[in-house]
């Protein structure tokens, strides 16, 4: 793979990572801050979105 592939790739990868761990500590203050079914199944929401991101991290890291 050429250099700037790798490049493009690794920055994929770091927005990626900022973006599931935004949406981790998203859900960390919905938890914290907001009770009830709505709070949980929007912070699980979040928690599953960031699950994908992570996915597509595993994946691309494989490349």
């Amino acid at each position: 793979m050429d250099a700037k592939v790798k490049n493009k790739i690794d920055n994929i990868i770091s927005e990626l990572n900022t973006l599931a761990r935004e949406l981790d500590d998203i859900s960390q203050g919905i938890n914290r801050e907001f009770k009830g079914i709505g709070a949980i199944k929007c912070a699980s929401s979040l928690q599953s979105t960031a699950g994908k991101y992570r996915a597509v991290i595993h994946e691309l890291r494989k490349m």
